[in-house]
């Protein structure tokens, strides 16, 4: 484990610029130190998870995601999911999360992970402390712009070797957000509002990051239609399920050829019924929003990793059918 608590007794000292009443001077790194430091400082000043997994050594998002993906495959043996709903949502496979690569797995997951940021016009590099393993911590200043006042916050980035070059290590707070989501100690956040140049991130709202137990207030013959669809695509009876239990509305609105082409891809894609399985499973616990009279009822499906946010579900002629 890397000394968390030397490191931040350093930044202090560092940061005021004494040690024992003595001025402290120390290299500030060089020029590609001091890149890697600012491209992840930058990224992260910005909440733009690609970004910042770009600024980060491959190797250690591999690592990242090859610790975390043998921990939920072995709760998958034991056909549990609390590891995978926790960082990932109930509702993406294991087999979408194995699909990931390295960057891609890190930026799916840190949107669950809240940044903390700021803007900055430069950095007043201070030292670079020469770590185990390689590493060397960039200890420095942030710049402000002036419009931003002229307080300037202490910044401490872990970076590492990288061929000749050097590359940002993977944050001891991001690795700290991780595993208390895995463990159950802290909930969610929300995604970071999508990143635009010269613009900070909102703030992480926090989110369920477990499905919530609901249903109460599901209508009977709602939970009766799920029944029937859950039936339909169990057994991977897709015409079946499109006719019966997808809305007279929809169909009407969907070309005859369009509607044979989502049956076939329902028929021949397992992980797409999967996830209208997931779908209706989550929206069963969970209490609905009631709209036009009660004719029509909106489940949310936000933070469940499906490429959904919402189940909908409408009254037509007095029966209930899956809206969209």
């Amino acid at each position: 484990m890397r000394n968390v608590k030397q490191i931040t007794f350093a930044l202090l000292l560092l940061a005021t610029g004494w040690i024992g009443g003595m001025p402290v001077h120390a290299a500030d790194g060089n020029v590609a130190q001091q890149r890697a430091a600012e491209e992840y400082l930058v990224a992260l000043a910005r909440g733009d998870a690609q970004a910042m997994s770009l600024s980060i050594l491959d190797d250690e998002l591999a690592a990242l995601r090859t610790s975390l993906l043998d921990q939920m495959k072995l709760e998958a043996d034991r056909n549990e999911t609390l590891t995978r709903a926790r960082l990932f949502g109930e509702g993406m496979s294991l087999t979408e999360i194995e699909r990931l690569t390295p960057q891609n797995f890190f930026v799916t997951l840190a949107q669950r992970l809240r940044f903390s940021g700021r803007e900055f016009r430069k950095v007043d590099w201070l030292a670079a402390v020469k770590d185990r393993g390689g590493m060397v911590q960039m200890v420095g200043r942030l710049i402000p712009d002036e419009e931003f006042g002229d307080v300037r916050v202490p910044v401490v980035v872990s970076i590492v070797p990288w061929g000749k070059d050097w590359k940002a290590a993977m944050p001891l707070e991001l690795q700290a957000q991780i595993d208390d989501l895995r463990s159950g100690r802290a909930r969610s956040a929300r995604p970071a509002t999508a990143a635009v140049a010269g613009t900070t991130a909102a703030p992480a709202t926090p989110a369920v990051s477990e499905a919530p137990k609901g249903g109460s207030a599901t209508p009977k013959k709602i939970l009766d239609l799920f029944d029937a669809a859950l039936e339909n695509l169990q057994a991977a009876k897709c015409e079946a399920y499109y006719d019966k239990q997808m809305s007279p509305n929809f169909r009407k609105t969907t070309g005859s050829r369009a509607l044979r082409t989502l049956i076939s891809a329902c028929e021949t894609r397992p992980q797409l019924r999967e996830q209208y399985i997931t779908a209706i499973k989550l929206a069963r616990e969970r209490d609905p929003r009631l709209e036009y009279a009660g004719t029509r009822a909106v489940f949310d499906l936000s933070g469940t990793g499906l490429p959904f946010s919402r189940w909908i579900v409408e009254q037509v002629d007095e029966r209930w059918y899956i809206a969209e």
